[in-house]
């Protein structure tokens, strides 16, 4: 307790020196917390835009799909997508249930042909599945008229088109064969996603099965109220699969999601890059205030080692020190951040220009997020008290008669 009193009373013996470590400490914890939360809030964002444009947040494939069903397409359709919707509607996690069927071809005005990546869809439900999709120009499908297609806004741009329009799509149907319909552009679509927006066309799901010629889907896509509920409603589904012996498999959206991926280990790798730097700046920051603290208290150290005090004692002492210093500024280095990243959020945001393979950019909040609090907190108070141990050792080694006469 005599130790502890004792660092207590040194933390604030210089104030001047301690503010300036407690502000370093502060300013660590703050570019700590602000880019924790900026990185959070933009794997939400793109989580949340991929499973709300593209993806849903589970798929359901004939078994085998993975593995084959690329390559060969018509053998690995779903011809029971009723049955499966009346299942499935019972989890109440499930807010939608809708089907899919997709097939590549090209794409022509008649003077200009691109190739497309195209997808029948169920129109009155594919509008609250992509949600996070802007209707740049025009309208979205309508379930009255099969003979209409919504493209994205680079693939238009590329083809020259304009709304009313009509679009021949040629493709191959399941048995192999050529085949071809004109159907009239009525909207363009924007996801964010430039390399997506310069293929999609979305057409209704009866149009895509006149061309492919099936009454068959490719896959159910499962939109669920909640993210977060997506790995517990994959095992109840399993269970529906297994119990009726339907020839399915599963695939969530994070196995779909690889640009996702992509961009969560480089975001997280540059995290760890940052963390590794601001630890390393908070440590020599309170390693040289100790530092410079045992030059001033050469003589208290060499007079209370006269009076008996062991090294350990004077070891102790320092490290609580440290300790203080760390648990003090963590504090306020929580308080401070908490608050910076609340301005920015009340002020709209920060603006960040479209990401590589975006096309767009958007205004980005900053999430409080507890685990970053967290460790940003225990590492501070880690740091502090392990920077110490070098001037607590350089303190013990000191001669006691040479520390009392120095002046």
């Amino acid at each position: 307790m005599k130790f502890f009193k004792l660092a207590l009373r040194n933390v604030f013996r210089n104030k001047r020196r301690t503010s300036i470590t407690f502000l370093s400490i502060i300013a660590g914890m703050i570019a700590l917390i602000v880019f924790g939360g900026f990185v959070e809030y933009s794997f939400w964002g793109l989580r949340e835009s991929t499973i709300h444009s593209q993806l849903g947040h589970i798929q359901i494939f004939k078994k085998g799909y993975s593995e084959k069903g690329r390559s060969n397409p018509g053998e690995y359709l779903i011809k029971d997508f009723r049955s499966i919707e009346k299942k499935l509607y019972r989890l109440p996690e499930i807010e939608l249930v809708t089907a899919r069927l997709s097939f590549s071809g090209l794409i022509s005005t008649g003077e200009k042909t691109l190739t497309c990546k195209g997808f029948g869809v169920i129109p009155e439900r594919e509008k609250k599945l992509a949600s996070f999709e802007t209707l740049k120009e025009g309208s979205h499908l309508s379930a009255e008229n099969k003979d209409e297609i919504l493209v994205g806004v680079e693939l238009k741009k590329s083809l020259g088109a304009n709304m009313g329009d009509y679009l021949t799509i040629l493709t191959t149907n399941s048995f192999g064969m050529i085949n071809a319909g004109d159907l009239k552009l009525i909207g363009t679509g924007q996801s964010g996603s430039a390399e997506y927006d310069a293929v999609f066309v979305k057409i209704p799901l009866n149009a895509a099965q006149t061309l492919l010629d099936t009454q068959s889907i490719e896959k159910v896509v499962i939109l669920l109220s909640k993210t977060e509920d997506t790995e517990k409603v994959v095992k109840k589904i399993q269970q529906i699969i297994d119990d009726n012996n339907l020839d399915l498999e599963i695939r969530t959206w994070d196995q779909l999601a690889t640009y996702y991926n992509s961009v969560v280990r480089l975001y997280n790798g540059i995290f760890n890059v940052i963390k590794v730097i601001i630890a390393i700046i908070v440590f020599f920051s309170i390693a040289n205030t100790m530092i410079m603290s045992i030059f001033e208290r050469v003589k208290e150290i060499g007079t209370l080692r006269a009076i008996g005090t062991k090294k350990s004692g004077i070891m102790q002492m320092f490290l609580w020190e440290g300790f203080f210093v760390g648990v003090l500024g963590g504090i306020l280095g929580i308080i401070a951040g908490v608050l910076v990243a609340l301005i920015i959020n009340i002020s709209g945001g920060i603006y960040i220009p479209p990401p590589p393979g975006m096309g767009v950019g958007y205004q980005s909040l900053i999430f409080v997020v507890p685990e970053v609090l967290i460790y940003s907190y225990l590492s501070t108070v880690i740091v502090s008290t392990l920077s110490s141990i070098y001037p607590a050792a350089k303190a013990i080694r000191l001669y006691i008669v040479e520390a009392i006469a120095h002046t």
